[in-house]
């Protein structure tokens, strides 16, 4: 599924059992996008993301068309 229905990012705590909290739009980079590579059954996402969220965790979020949801966590330094 290449279609994105939405794209998010929240900040959460650090536990991994945390509530996560501020939901933020994501930006893409340039003039790239959610793409797919068939050979290698891998997606591929280039974003933007803030100094200000320098040592904190985050969870990219995306919503496909056809409504399933796949999450990424990320702890920036």
């Amino acid at each position: 599924m290449t279609c994105i229905f939405k794209r998010v990012v929240k900040k959460k705590n650090c536990d991994a059992a945390a509530a996560v909290v501020n939901v933020e739009q994501t930006v893409a980079a340039g003039n790239s996008s959610l793409s797919y590579d068939p050979s290698s059954d891998q997606y591929t996402y280039v974003w933007k993301t803030d100094s200000a969220w320098a040592g904190t965790c985050r969870q990219l979020i995306f919503q496909l068309s056809d409504g399933t949801l796949h999450r990424a966590n990320f702890r920036f330094k």
